[in-house]
């Protein structure tokens, strides 16, 4: 009777130790996931285009390095009104490489007229998977 409580408090400690082992292996992978993945870091996220007259045309670049330890992938970059465009490239950003999205700003309504802000918004598959940029400008009549 004592050689059979001793193999079961042998067996539930070997499987204790077991699922303990196996919980911390997880752990750690799930952990070193976490850290190898892309990172995007832009050089401004904000930028202000001055005074614009109304119906110029105006361009501002967005400067961005992938900071992390796998490529870096735009889904979708997308400007808050049909008065900014953006152009960028959905090749993948190896890391340690930049790359940049272009702004095109053209105010063409009167109602326009005075201090705007638009937002543009980056998604991507980064730690950091959507950012916001701001676009400002103040615009004027001719």
């Amino acid at each position: 009777m004592k050689r059979i409580c001793a193999i079961i408090t042998l067996v539930f400690a070997v499987t204790f130790c077991v699922a303990q082992n196996s919980k911390q292996a997880k752990s750690q992978a799930a952990s070193s996931a976490a850290t190898a993945s892309a990172e995007i870091q832009f050089d401004k996220n904000v930028c202000d285009l001055g005074t614009v007259k109304l119906n110029e045309v105006v361009t501002d670049t967005f400067t961005f390095t992938n900071t992390g330890k796998k490529p870096l992938l735009l889904y979708n970059v997308t400007a808050a009104c049909n008065c900014t465009k953006v152009e960028y490239s959905t090749a993948p950003v190896m890391p340690g490489k930049t790359g940049t999205i272009k702004v095109i700003f053209k105010a063409d309504k009167p109602d326009d007229v005075g201090a705007r802000t638009k937002r543009i918004t980056v998604d991507s598959n980064a730690k950091t998977d959507r950012v916001i940029l701001t676009l400002k400008a103040n615009v004027v009549m001719n």
